[in-house]
């Protein structure tokens, strides 16, 4: 195998590679269960702790317009983790996770739920304007009597609900009455650079750009490199690859062509 150093300008579109947390909390779960087995769950997916006094969580019940009830959160949220508000008489599996007991969570089908920061709409359960019946249709199903959870690869809340729940465009998936196995917690799939933050010096090898620590980070056309037995290290010595460490890692910085 052959390695071969190059020292490039990390251009804006390989440091957007890496932009894949969250942008802002959202709601990543919502049940309506039966009796009083209600909750949201607020998940932050940022990468930092989030202080939560500029947030609210806004209700309405049956129809009307944003925000007939209020409740401000406090406290920080740390990173990869959520926040759950329930109904303080939902079952012991839903208080075992909640954060807050939140009077309103008493909301069926047909009650919209916003999470709000600094006073602006950023995602919502359902939507303002008049009552839809029974329940908000979302994703070929429907929020009365069932939990909906969103989708691992959204990374944002989404305000306008017609999008978020419409078919084409589905952002949750809709589970039956009662389900709680994913309270708690909220998984994401979309794809992380496991090694940190891009550096400037990075290296093909096997057609991949790889980092200092042999991570895959995009492809790329590997130059030939010819056998050099010449190859010398920050020590003189000789050395077969730029991971030659037999000096320890003062040895990294072999220069001059190499093999393996």
């Amino acid at each position: 195998m052959k390695k071969i150093l190059s020292t490039l300008v990390v251009i804006a579109s390989l440091l957007t590679f890496f932009n894949v947390n969250a942008q802002d909390l959202f709601i990543s779960e919502y049940a309506e269960g039966s009796s009083n087995n209600k909750y949201i769950e607020i998940y932050n997916g940022t990468g930092s702790d989030v202080d939560l006094s500029s947030y609210e969580m806004w209700k309405i019940s049956n129809g009307g317009s944003w925000a007939e009830s209020t409740l401000s959160l406090s406290g920080t949220l740390a990173s990869g983790d959520v926040y759950v508000l329930c109904n303080g008489s939902s079952d012991g599996t839903i208080l075992a996770q909640c954060d807050e007991v939140w009077s309103q969570a008493n909301f069926n089908g047909d009650d919209a739920i916003g999470l709000a920061k600094d006073g602006v709409l950023i995602d919502a359960v359902g939507q303002d304007g008049s009552d839809p019946g029974s329940a908000f249709d979302v994703c070929d199903g429907d929020t009365k009597d069932n939990t909906i959870v969103r989708n691992c690869d959204i990374t944002q809340g989404n305000p306008d609900w017609s999008v978020s729940s419409a078919s084409e465009t589905c952002e949750w998936t809709v589970y039956s009455n009662n389900t709680w196995d994913y309270l708690g917690s909220h998984d994401s799939c979309v794809e992380t650079n496991p090694c940190g933050e891009v550096l400037c010096e990075i290296y093909c090898e096997l057609g991949f750009v790889v980092d200092e620590n042999g991570c895959e980070i995009c492809e790329c056309i590997e130059p030939a490199c010819e056998n050099d037995d010449s190859a010398s290290d920050a020590y003189g010595d000789t050395c077969s690859s730029w991971y030659d460490a037999n000096e320890g890692p003062g040895s990294y910085g072999c220069s001059g062509g190499y093999d393996t």
